[in-house]
């Protein structure tokens, strides 16, 4: 979204919610989120909030579609993505980001403990 002088605004919650909606958007972020999955899941069980933790991996390790569509709301709200710009890409017909695939798993990896509610 472009502002009155041309520069990049930052998603609005319209935007983060039709990107978290998104299938393309799914399928870039389930990868990502596996990923960070078996990160936490292989992470010392001295790690603080461990089990929670570990328990939102498994789940996500378990059904990764279908827990990637649960969290994207909530993966699409927090600051990476909030500050991404947001547009619709016509001969996609995708709702699309500029956050980077590294951008995109920080996020996942700093927002893990409130993801899993520790």
């Amino acid at each position: 979204m472009e502002g009155s002088g041309g520069e990049l605004m930052p998603a609005t919650p319209y935007q983060q919610t039709a990107l978290a909606a998104d299938a393309n958007y799914l399928k870039r972020q389930t990868p990502l989120l596996l990923a960070e999955a078996g990160v936490v899941a292989a992470e010392a069980t001295t790690v603080p909030g461990h089990v929670t933790r570990a328990a939102l991996a498994n789940r996500i390790i378990n059904s990764p579609q279908q827990m990637s569509a649960s969290l994207a709301p909530a993966i699409c709200s927090m600051t990476n993505l909030a500050g991404s710009t947001v547009t619709y890409d016509f001969t996609l017909g995708a709702t699309v980001t500029d956050a980077t695939d590294a951008a995109i798993r920080s996020q996942i990896a700093t927002g893990w403990n409130v993801l899993a509610g520790v």
